[in-house]
């Protein structure tokens, strides 16, 4: 054993990386469903959650979080409540896709997600950062911080 090999501290393995899954979606209105591009995307600092982005024409961005845990339970049964429901619809291609209802009751949108391509996404997630392990991934005195900030 070499003199340098004796006083290297050992690395964790590193958290594997999740990216970001371009798709596009089919907002559905009445019998028709237009295409919008979307972006999922995860960052393990923020372990709960999930940011979408979808691209309106003309070059209008909108963006939504979800709770990651709320997506994946969209994939099997019906899930959520106000602002936010989710289902699986078992047509539309082999495994489906997910129907996402986004608003109020006065107001919203009905977008449909390709199921098996969200599915694997996600399980890119919970790779990265299992189920359980998100509060290891909280800076808890930060956000305490944060949390009693005077404005």
């Amino acid at each position: 054993m070499s003199e340098s090999s004796r006083h290297k501290t050992p690395q964790p393995p590193p958290t594997p990386s999740v990216r970001s899954w371009h798709t596009t979606v089919r907002q559905v209105r009445g019998a028709l469903g237009l295409p919008v591009a979307a972006t999922f995307h995860y960052d393990r600092d923020d372990p709960w959650a999930v940011r979408v982005t979808f691209r309106l024409p003309p070059g209008r961005l909108v963006d939504w979080t979800f709770s990651r845990d709320l997506l994946r339970s969209g994939t099997r049964v019906l899930s959520g409540e106000g602002d936010v429901r989710l289902w699986p619809l078992r047509r539309g291609g082999r495994e489906g896709r997910v129907r996402t209802r986004l608003g109020t009751a006065g107001e919203f949108a009905v977008v449909d997600v390709d199921r098996a391509g969200l599915r694997r996404w996600l399980g890119e997630t919970y790779v990265a950062v299992p189920e359980g392990g998100e509060a290891a991934r909280i800076d808890w005195a930060a956000e305490t911080a944060q949390l009693f900030a005077r404005p």
